[in-house]
This record gives C-alpha cells, structure tokens and sequence, in this order.
C-alpha cells in the first residue's frame, strides 16, 4: 500500500499536467492564428481600399470628361440661339408657305377633274335586260350624247 498511494499521486499529477499543459498550449497557441488573422484581415481591407480609391477616381475622372463635354454643347446651344436673333432673314424658307402654294395647285387641279363630271346625267341601270348598254342597239348612250 505505501507504493499505491505514490503511484496514484503520480497518475493523478500526470492527468492534472496533461490539462495544464493542454490548456496553456492552446492559449499560446491561438494567440499566434490570431494575430495572423488580423494582420491578414488588415492586409486584405488596405487592397480593398486602395482598389476603392482607384475606381472613385476613375468615376470622378468620367463625370468631369461628361461635365466638359455638356458645358460645350451648352455653349454651342447658346450661340445658336444668339445667331438666331441676330438674323431676322431666315436661311431656310418657312415651310407653310410651301405647303399653301402646294395645296393651292393641287386643290385647283381637283376642281378642273370635277368639272368634267355631269350630274344630271343618271348613271346607267342594268337592272332589266333591255335598258343601259345592253340595249342592243349601236347608238350611243344619253350620258355620251350629252
């Protein structure tokens, strides 16, 4: 019995270091993954940010180049209009005017086709067999001899 109870002690001391060790192993060990972590997460948001401020600038670059290029067409617009009350003599004739001696000739020529038209003739009837031009005869219509 006196070697048991050294020997239990001994066991009992070994399972205890083993935890302690363990324990302190982790704690030591996990510091280390840590501070890689965060010296990774650290490294990866300076790449993002620095890849941020290069596509800001490239946008800003684009708005400006849009902003140059709409300040000339403002420009442009607004000489025109200047011209445009300077001279009281347009270049270009008014297109009403076109369109009126346009409807003007060809209204008058509607009028001369209509003229050719008769209305107290009445139009041929081949309702019965022997009226209009199925008469048979070789004369010539009413509507003709008018």
């Amino acid at each position: 019995m006196d070697v048991l109870i050294p020997v239990a002690l001994l066991v009992v001391g070994l399972i205890i270091g083993f935890f302690a060790a363990r324990f302190a192993y982790k704690r030591n060990g996990n510091a280390t993954p840590t501070k890689q972590a965060e010296q990774n997460i650290k490294a990866l948001m300076s790449q993002q940010a620095s890849h941020h401020l290069h596509q800001t600038k490239q946008t800003v670059e684009a708005i400006e180049k849009h902003c140059e290029t709409l300040q000339q067409q403002i420009a442009d617009y607004e000489t025109l209009l200047s011209q445009t009350d300077e001279d009281e003599d347009p270049k270009v004739p008014f297109y009403g005017e076109q369109a009126s001696t346009y409807l003007r000739n060809n209204i008058k020529g509607r009028e001369k086709a209509t003229e050719k038209v008769t209305p107290e003739t009445q139009p041929k009837d081949f309702a019965n067999a022997g009226s209009g031009l199925f008469v048979g005869t070789s004369g010539q219509s009413t509507a003709e001899k008018d």
